[in-house]
C-alpha cells in the first residue's frame, strides 16, 4: 500500500512548541492528558500527526473514535489501541502486562479471551488492565497515545480517559485526545467530562483557531505555486481555515475554479474520480468514517479487481487512506460530504445491505454487532434493529453503558414497534434492565429516573419479587447518591419477598438493608436485619449475601458499645468475604475502619494496606482500592505520621473516587490542614459540607467527623470561639443515637475544652448537662485514652494535666494528644512555675515538631514568648523553614535522587516531588538542585537532625 502522505503543517509552530513542552514534562514528571480543540477543518490532527513524527524514540499508538448516527462505537478508539500494542508486542507479552485483569480485555479483543460479564466491579477492572498496558509500554519507550474524535466517543470510552487522566502517574506517556468544539452542544454528554478532566492534574487545553493571513499564505504555497493574488483571495474565501485552504489551493494549482465552499471543494474533489470509484466511496460512507476492507468486499457487488482498482483511485487521490486492515477517510468531513451526497433510497438501501452481511456473517462486525443495530436502524427496519439492540444489550460482553444505551435506544423505539412486549417482554421489564446497566456503569442518577419509571409501570397484580427486585435497585441508587429514602424502600423490599421459602431475592435485599440501616446510625436495627439476612444466605448457600450480612452485623455491634464482640464477627466474616470481589474489598474497608476506631492505630494501617494488596491482585487497586488508601491514612494520622498520610490522600483523590468516597477524602485532607495549619482550608472544607455537618445526611459517621473538625478548628485556629465548639458537640451529644461512642467520647473531650475556655453564666450547668452526657456513653475500648482528657479539661489544673500526660491510655492514643495536653500543661504552670513550664514546653514542642503537627508548635511558642521563656530555636527561620515533608524530599535531593526517583520512594506524583523540590530551593534561597544538596550536607539541621557543633 502506498505511505501515509505527510501532512502540511504551517502556522502552528506555537501550538506544536507547546505540545513539546507538555511532551518534555511527560518524560521527567509523569503522564500528562492534552485535550485539543478545535473545529472542524483547523487542523487538529494534521497537528497530531506532525507532532508525533517529529518526536524521537517515541512509541505512537492511535486509536479514532467511531460513532454510528451520533452514537459512539463501544471502547472503538481504546481497543484499536490495545490491539496496536498487541501487533507490536505479542498478545502473551500485553497479556502480561494487564496484572491480575487481564480476562477484562476481552471487552475490547474479542477472541482474545471470553468477555467477563456487565458487572461494575469488571468495568473497573477493565479501566485497571488499560492503565497498566499502557504503562508497561511506556517502560519500553516512552509512549504518546493519540485518541481521535472525541466528540464521536461513547460513554464508556470517555469514562476510561478519565480514569487513564487520574490513574496514569509517573509512566512517561501522552495523551491526545482531539475534539470538535462546534459539537458539542450546551447538553452535551460529553462536556461534564471534558471539565472534570481540565481539573486533573496534567490536564491541559490546547485550541486550535484559524490561521491568519501570512499562514494561510504559507499554506497555499506549500500546496503549490499559486498565481500572484490567489492566497489573499483564498484568505477571504476561506476564513483561514487549514483544510478549505488546502482544498482550494489545489482546484487554483489544479486550474480550476475556486469552490464557493468547503463542502464544494470536497465534493469537487470525489466528484472528479471515475464513476466506479465514487460507488464504492458511497458504499463505504455508510459504514463510518473507517472501514475493513473484508466488509465492504462483502456488501459491495464490484469484483475484486474492479473494488481494488476503485480503492487504489481513492487512495491516490488522498480521500481515503489505508491501514493494516481497511480504509479510513483523509478526513473526517471528507466522509461527511459523501455521506450526506446519498439519495434517501440510496442511503436506506446500503444500510440494509450491511445490516444483511453483518446478519449472516457475525464475525465481520467490528464492535460485536453493535454496528448491525445501528445499520438496521439506519435502514428503518425498527422490528429487527429493536430485537437486535436488545441481544446486543442482554449480551453479557456488552459494556454497562453501551448495554444501557442499547436498552434506551429500544426504549425509545417502543411504540413504532409491533408487538413490542413479544419480543422483549412488557415495557417496564425493559425499564427495570436498562437500571440494572445504569447501576453497573456507575450511573445511578439515571438508575434512580430509569426504576422510578418502571415502578410507576408495574401492574397490579404483577408478582411481589418483582417491584421487591425494583425497589431493591432504587434503594441502592438512593444509597450511592447519599440520598434519605433508601432503608425505606428496602423495608418494602423485604416485606414483599416473603420468607417461606428463603429465596435469593430476599437475601439480596435484607443484605443491603441492614447495610444502609447501618449506615444510616440504627444500629440495633441493622443487627435484627442482618441476622435474618445470615439465616436466608447460609440456606441458600449464598456465601457474599452472608458475608455482607456479618460485616454489617459486626459493626453495627462496634457502635453499640461491644466492640470485642464485633471484631470477633468481623474476623469470622472473612472467609465468606472472599466470595466477590465487593464483598472482599468491603470486609477489608470495615476490617481497618473498626480497628482505628479502636484505637489500634498499627494494626488498622496493616489492615488497609492488606486491603490495598488485595485490590492489586483483583486487579482493582486504583478504583476500588481508593477507599482503603483513605482508610490507611487515617491511622497514620493518628499515628503521627502525617507526611505520609497527606501523600496517600492526595494520590486517592486524583484517583477520582465515588462521590461517598470523596467525601471521607475531603475529611481526611481537612485533618491534615488543621494540624499543618492551614485554616482556611478546614473552613472551605466546613462550608462544603455543611449540610452533613447538621445531619442532613444519611451517613452518621461523616457528621461525627465533621463535627469533631469544627470544635479543634474553633478552639485551636486563628479566631478562637468556644462557643462555637460548644454548640457543635452539642448537636451530637444531645442526640447521640447512631453515633459510635469512640466518636462520642472525643466528641466529650471538645465539649468540656470549650466549657473551660467560656465565661459565661451557663458555664456551671453547662458542666452539670456535660457530666449527664458523659455517663450516657456507652464504654468504648478508646474510653482510657478520652476519659483522662475529660477529667483535666474539666478540672484544668496543672495536676490533672500532669497526670493526663502521663497517663498510658493518653499515650496510646492520637499521636497529638501528647503535646495537646503538654501545652495545657505548660499553660497551666507559666503563671506559676516558669522553670517547671520549660521543659515542659520543651518536650511538647519536639514531639509536635517530630510529628509535623504546626497548629501545636504555633501554640506552645505562643505561650513560651506569653511566658518570657524565649521561642525555642526554630529549624530555619522564615520563610525559609521547611514542612516535614519538605525535609524528607531535601533529604533525597541531597541524596541524588530524580523527582521521579523521590516520586516512587515517597509514593507521590512526579509533578507534586517537583513542586516540592520547587519550594525548597525558593525558601533555602539557592539556584539549583545541587546548591541545595551541598546546603543540606553541610546543615543537618534542615533535614530535622542535630546540628553539628
Amino acid at each position: 500500500m502506498p505511505p501515509r502522505p505527510v501532512p502540511l503543517l504551517v502556522g502552528r509552530s506555537a501550538q506544536l512548541d507547546e505540545l513539546r513542552r507538555t511532551w518534555s514534562a511527560a518524560l521527567t514528571d509523569g503522564a500528562r492528558l492534552t485535550l485539543v480543540a478545535g473545529e472542524a477543518g483547523m487542523g487538529k490532527t494534521t497537528l497530531v500527526a506532525a507532532f508525533a513524527e517529529s518526536l524521537d524514540d517515541a512509541e505512537v499508538v492511535t486509536g479514532q473514535c467511531v460513532a454510528f448516527a451520533g452514537e459512539g462505537m463501544p471502547y472503538a478508539a481504546v481497543a484499536q489501541i490495545v490491539r496496536d500494542l498487541v501487533r507490536r508486542y505479542g498478545q502473551d507479552q500485553v497479556i502480561g502486562w494487564a496484572g491480575a485483569g487481564w480476562t477484562s480485555l476481552g471487552t475490547l479483543l474479542p477472541g482474545l479471551t471470553p468477555a467477563p460479564g456487565g458487572a461494575d466491579v469488571e468495568r473497573l477492572r477493565l479501566y485497571e488492565a488499560v492503565t497498566l498496558v499502557l504503562e508497561e509500554a511506556a517502560r519500553r519507550h516512552p509512549l504518546l497515545v493519540v485518541v481521535e474524535d472525541l466528540h464521536w466517543g461513547d460513554q464508556s470510552t470517555w469514562h476510561l480517559l478519565r480514569f487513564l487522566g487520574a490513574a496514569l502517574t509517573d509512566a512517561p506517556v501522552m495523551i491526545l485526545a482531539t475534539y470538535r468544539e462546534e459539537e458539542l452542544h450546551r447538553r452535551h454528554p460529553l462536556r461534564p467530562v471534558l471539565a472534570e478532566l481540565l481539573r486533573q492534574r496534567g490536564t491541559t487545553r490546547l485550541d486550535l483557531g484559524p490561521l491568519d493571513a501570512a499562514g494561510t499564505a504559507d499554506l497555499v504555497a506549500a500546496v503549490g505555486s499559486p498565481p500572484p493574488g490567489v492566497a489573499a483571495a483564498i484568505y477571504r474565501r476561506s476564513d483561514g481555515v487549514p483544510y478549505f485552504v488546502e482544498e482550494l489551493a489545489r482546484a487554483a494549482a489544479d486550474g480550476v475554479t475556486m469552490p464557493g465552499t468547503l463542502r464544494d471543494a470536497l465534493l469537487g474533489r470525489v466528484r472528479a474520480l471515475s464513476e466506479e470509484t465514487q460507488h464504492v466511496l458511497r458504499t463505504a460512507a455508510a459504514a463510518g468514517t473507517q472501514f475493513e476492507h473484508e466488509l465492504l468486499a462483502a456488501v459491495s457487488d464490484l469484483p475484486a479487481p474492479a473494488l481494488d482498482a476503485a480503492l487504489r483511485e481513492a487512495v491516490d487521490a488522498v480521500v481515503l487512506v489505508p491501514d493494516e486492515t481497511g480504509y479510513r477517510f483523509r478526513h473526517a468531513l471528507l466522509h461527511e460530504v459523501v455521506q450526506d451526497d446519498l439519495l434517501p433510497g440510496e442511503h436506506t438501501r446500503l444500510h440494509a445491505r450491511y445490516a444483511a452481511v453483518l446478519t449472516e456473517r457475525p464475525e465481520l462486525s467490528a464492535a460485536r454487532g453493535h454496528d448491525l443495530v445501528h445499520h438496521l436502524f439506519a435502514a428503518h427496519r425498527l422490528d429487527e434493529a429493536f430485537r437486535a439492540a436488545l441481544a446486543s444489550a442482554e449480551d453479557g460482553a456488552t459494556a454497562p453503558h453501551e448495554a444501557l444505551a442499547l436498552y434506551e435506544r429500544a426504549l425509545e423505539v417502543w411504540d413504532l414497534v409491533r408487538e413490542p412486549a413479544a419480543v422483549a417482554g412488557d415495557h417496564d421489564v425493559v425499564l427495570e434492565r436498562a437500571a440494572r446497566a445504569a447501576i453497573w456503569a456507575g450511573e445511578a442518577e439515571r438508575a434512580l429516573a430509569l426504576v422510578e419509571a418502571a415502578l410507576r409501570g408495574t401492574p397490579a397484580d404483577a408478582a411481589p419479587e418483582v417491584r421487591a427486585y425494583r425497589l431493591v435497585i432504587q434503594g441502592r441508587a438512593l444509597g450511592n447518591l447519599m440520598r434519605p429514602g433508601g432503608p425505606e424502600v428496602l423495608a418494602e423490599a423485604v416485606a414483599l419477598t416473603g420468607d417461606r421459602p428463603p429465596t435469593r431475592q430476599r437475601a439480596m435485599a435484607l443484605e443491603l438493608l441492614s447495610a444502609q440501616l447501618g449506615l444510616a446510625g440504627r444500629h440495633r436495627e441493622a443487627i435484627a436485619v442482618a441476622d435474618e439476612a445470615i439465616a436466608v444466605a447460609t440456606a441458600l448457600d449464598e456465601p457474599a449475601y452472608r458475608g455482607s450480612a456479618r460485616n454489617t452485623r459486626a459493626m453495627a455491634l462496634c457502635a453499640l458499645g461491644d466492640e470485642e464482640a464485633g471484631l470477633a464477627e468481623l474476623a469470622a466474616a472473612r472467609a465468606d468475604s472472599t466470595a466477590r470481589s465487593r464483598i472482599a474489598m468491603r470486609f477489608w474497608i470495615n476490617w481497618s475502619n473498626q480497628l482505628n476506631l479502636a484505637g489500634r492505630f498499627q494494626e488498622a494501617k496493616e489492615a488497609a494496606l492488606a486491603g490495598v494488596e488485595m485490590t492489586r491482585a483483583l486487579g482493582l487497586e486504583r478504583s476500588g482500592g481508593v477507599m482503603l488508601f483513605g482508610n490507611a491514612a487515617e491511622p497514620m494520622i493518628a499515628l503521627g505520621e502525617l507526611a505520609a498520610a497527606e501523600r496517600m490522600v492526595d494520590r486517592a483523590i486524583e484517583l477520582v473516587p465515588p462521590q461517598n468516597y470523596v467525601l471521607h477524602l475531603r475529611i481526611l485532607r481537612a485533618w491534615l490542614a488543621l494540624w499543618h495549619d492551614r485554616p482556611e482550608e478546614v473552613e472551605q472544607t466546613l462550608a462544603d459540607f455543611a449540610s452533613v455537618a447538621e445531619g442532613h445526611s444519611p451517613q452518621t459517621q461523616f457528621q461525627g467527623e465533621l463535627t469533631l473538625l469544627t470544635a479543634w478548628l474553633a478552639l485551636l485556629g486563628p479566631r478562637p470561639d468556644p462557643g462555637r465548639a460548644w454548640d457543635a458537640t452539642q448537636r451530637m451529644l444531645r442526640a447521640p443515637g447512631g453515633h459510635v461512642p469512640n466518636r462520642l467520647w472525643q466528641v466529650a473531650h471538645l465539649a468540656a475544652a470549650a466549657l473551660r475556655l467560656r465565661a459565661d453564666d451557663a458555664v456551671p450547668a453547662d458542666r452539670a448537662l456535660l457530666a449527664g452526657q458523659v455517663a450516657e456513653i456507652p464504654a468504648a475500648l478508646v474510653r482510657p485514652t478520652w476519659a483522662p482528657m475529660v477529667a483535666a479539661e474539666l478540672a484544668g489544673d496543672a495536676a490533672t494535666w500532669r497526670s493526663a500526660l502521663a497517663d498510658p491510655g493518653v499515650l496510646a492514643g492520637p499521636a497529638v494528644l501528647g503535646p495537646y495536653a503538654g501545652l495545657q500543661l505548660a499553660r497551666c504552670l507559666a503563671g506559676q512555675d516558669r522553670a517547671g513550664a520549660e521543659p515542659v514546653l520543651a518536650a511538647a514542642r519536639r514531639e509536635a515538631e517530630r510529628i509535623g503537627a504546626r497548629l501545636l508548635t504555633r501554640h506552645l511558642d505562643d505561650v513560651a514568648q506569653r511566658a518570657g521563656l524565649g521561642t525555642p530555636r526554630r529549624r530555619g527561620a522564615d520563610p525559609t523553614a521547611l514542612t516535614v515533608r519538605e525535609r524528607e524530599v531535601l533529604a533525597l535531593v541531597a541524596a541524588g535522587r530524580s523527582n521521579g526517583e523521590i516520586a516512587a520512594e515517597l509514593f507521590i506524583s512526579t509533578k507534586t516531588a517537583s513542586v516540592h523540590v520547587s519550594n525548597i530551593l525558593a525558601k533555602l534561597g539557592v539556584p539549583t538542585r545541587g546548591a541545595a544538596g551541598a546546603l543540606a550536607h553541610s546543615r543537618p539541621d534542615l533535614l530535622g537532625e542535630p546540628a553539628v557543633r
